[in-house]
């Protein structure tokens, strides 16, 4: 299986579709999400709620790290409720883009809420930045970056 396949499995199989609840609880009390298929062990492990920071992890069958992702995000409007926002957000972040598999779609509408992700690079390296707004009221920013792992010379 290709890294970038796997990736887009992994993030389908974590928080988008597990969400609160559903996450596995690790040694350092971070919550997280774990998968291990086709020779591929991905761990996305995360502290908090409102706000929250992560990582995703990828680790090839010998255990070496060959892909990562950072993360910090957060509802920064007063007026929204963190649990309505986060909902929609894993709407938005099971519309994965095979071309840019890091987070959710370039755009996502529901109702009254509206997705962006705004992402530059590759697999190889990449950063972005994704919002939610209500109306024309932005109510939840997410900084990440990442890329490949790879051996130094």
């Amino acid at each position: 299986m290709r890294l970038i396949d796997f990736i887009i499995k992994a993030k389908l199989s974590g928080y988008a579709v597990g969400g609160e609840g559903r996450e596995k609880k690790f040694e350092d009390g971070s919550l997280g999400f774990e998968l291990i298929l086709d020779g591929y062990r991905y761990v996305d492990r995360y502290h908090g709620f409102n706000p929250f920071a992560g990582s995703e992890h990828i680790y090839d069958s010998s255990n070496t790290l060959v892909w990562v992702m950072n993360y910090f995000g957060e509802v920064v409007s007063t007026h929204s409720e963190p649990s309505r926002i986060y909902s929609f957000l894993k709407q938005a972040m099971v519309e994965i883009c095979p071309e840019f598999p890091f987070r959710g779609p370039a755009k996502f509408e529901a109702h009254n809420l509206r997705y962006e992700n705004r992402q530059q690079g590759s697999i190889d390296r990449f950063y972005g930045n994704e919002c939610i707004c209500e109306d024309d009221e932005t109510v939840y920013v997410l900084y990440y970056h990442g890329g490949r792992m790879q051996k130094t010379i």
